[in-house]
């Protein structure tokens, strides 16, 4: 009602005639309710009140609103500069910066404390001696006086860690020392974003037993957002000698995995934890610990491991470990024994799936878009395997499979069907197992028929999957399915998953289908 008021007041000033007169006579009305009512205008104690308006003085109310506006403004202004100035200069566990969204990311800035307030710091609580580690693999804009290191070159060829003293070589020549103060920045950019990467080399250099380093919570974004400097370049420092000081209680091994009595989390998506897992795995996609691009608040982490033993170890894993180590951190924070393994060297030590394909095809081939194609699969008993094992009595041995990190380590790493190159001179290549390598290796190669369980998954150019169908058993080891290719016309690859028992192998790049318009 007081907008209505105001509008007619200020038509009334404007000269409109009919809203003028109607405006003169509600004036008149309010006047005597004014006087019935004198608190109307202000506050019993005298203050000025900006919802009440003085229709006995309505130029001069509006003057007051206006200078009462302008002195709330330039009180919160100051109130502002005062929380910022006070979380300079406090100790970081006593940062207290209540939440509120951010309008540079539209993420949110979250209370931190305890473990959290010493892992996680925001732009604003970065000091002038702390050395800023980029690991972004390829970043256009950096803060100001950070250095870069790309985190895949943490990785050698084949996806494996590299050695403690190559990594250690990275770090000095990059000039940084155990002894600096690091806080770890920077994001993988064609994968999304996030902070899956900053977090993964948190825990490469607290595996090298370096002692002050936090991870930025928030992206560059949010640092030029707060008023700070960045940079088109990285900063250059002098070579020094980076002497690590191991932490092999974080990197579980597979020995640890199969008999040191851990909780195990598998933190893949659940497609990828459905199509094959460590046995006696739960599932926590490391989606679930972070929202906006940041690790989520304590209080909603206590959610997601609520069934989880503070007591007992945790062993996380994802197929080479950079997206675990999301959900690792969110654990050790949060009070838990946590460690980081990877699926890779799970399927390494698994004995050699039984089967080999000999056919794959698509009919119709080329299948207009739109329409349904089937896909058939044959397979037959690996003899030559079941010889190896029995003579030789290692079922572990994978010299004939190379494993190769394709594109980016995150994002190149999705599931256990699209996450290598295979060398295929053998014309088999292994990827996936989720059977423990105590038991009987026979096991292998003496499924029934029934046993073998087939999926295909067709894969676009760009390697993302796009469809997921299963193939029912026509007869012997031959089995079909229909895939309806509702896609963009193009060339899509497919990859065959054949399971027995919880052994899986992936046949990748089985056959070809073309879509046409």
């Amino acid at each position: 009602m007081v907008m209505i008021y105001l509008n007619l007041f200020r038509m009334s000033k404007m000269g409109n005639g009919k809203a003028t007169a109607f405006a003169s006579a509600l004036t008149l009305l309010l006047l005597c309710l004014a006087l019935a009512h004198p608190a109307l205008a202000g506050t019993e104690t005298g203050e000025f009140c900006p919802t009440c308006p003085d229709w006995t003085d309505m130029d001069g109310w509006l003057a007051k609103k206006e200078a009462y506006e302008q002195e709330q403004q330039q009180k919160a202004q100051l109130e502002k500069e005062a929380i910022t100035l006070t979380t300079q200069n406090a100790p970081p566990e006593q940062v207290q910066v209540p939440p509120e969204s951010n309008p540079a990311t539209g993420g949110i800035s979250r209370v931190r404390t305890g473990n959290f307030a010493q892992a996680l710091v925001s732009p604003q609580e970065v000091l002038s001696d702390d050395i800023v580690l980029d690991i972004s693999p390829s970043a256009t804009r950096y803060i100001e006086g950070a250095v870069n290191i790309n985190y895949e070159r943490f990785y050698a060829e084949g996806g494996r860690f590299r050695s403690v003293g190559e990594i250690a070589e990275l770090l000095g020549q990059a000039g940084i020392s155990r002894n600096d103060s690091l806080v770890i920045a920077g994001e993988c950019l064609p994968c999304g974003g996030g902070p899956s990467p900053a977090v993964f080399s948190y825990w490469i250099l607290k595996y090298l037993g370096q002692e002050k380093v936090r991870v930025l919570d928030g992206s560059i974004e949010d640092w030029a957002a707060a008023g700070l400097n960045t940079s088109n370049v990285s900063a250059m420092r002098p070579r020094t000698d980076y002497i690590p000081a191991l932490r092999p209680e974080l990197l579980a091994t597979y020995d640890f995995v199969v008999n040191g009595g851990a909780q195990i989390v598998d933190a893949r998506p659940p497609g990828d934890f459905s199509i094959g897992s460590i046995p006696g795995a739960i599932n926590i996609p490391f989606e679930s610990v972070v929202e906006d691009e940041t690790v989520r608040a304590q209080e909603d982490l206590e959610k997601v491991f609520v069934g989880l033993d503070k007591a007992r170890p945790i062993v996380v894993y994802t197929n080479v470990g950079v997206e675990a180590s999301l959900v690792w951190f969110a654990l050790t924070l949060s009070g838990y024994d946590a460690r980081l393994y990877t699926w890779r060297d799970w399927l390494e030590n698994q004995p050699k799936f039984g089967y080999e394909l000999t056919e794959a095809r698509a009919e119709p081939n080329p299948v207009r878009s739109g329409m349904a194609t089937t896909i058939t699969a044959s397979f037959r008993e690996r003899d030559s395997d079941a010889e190896e094992i029995s003579s030789s009595g290692n079922s572990s041995s994978n010299e004939d499979v190379k494993l190769t990190v394709k594109g980016c380590v995150t994002c190149g790493f999705g599931s256990p069907e699209s996450f290598a190159n295979i060398d295929r001179s053998s014309g088999v290549a292994r990827i996936g197992s989720s059977r423990q390598a105590t038991q009987p290796e026979e096991t292998a190669v003496q499924e029934t028929e029934s046993s073998l369980l087939c999926t295909a998954l067709v894969i676009a150019t760009d390697g993302s999957e796009v469809a997921r169908t299963r193939l029912l058993q026509t007869s012997g080891y031959n089995y079909a399915g229909i895939w309806n290719a509702n896609v963009d016309p193009g060339i899509y690859g497919v990859s065959i998953l054949a399971t027995v028992s919880g052994n899986s192998e992936t046949f990748v790049d089985a056959l070809e289908i073309e879509v046409t318009a």
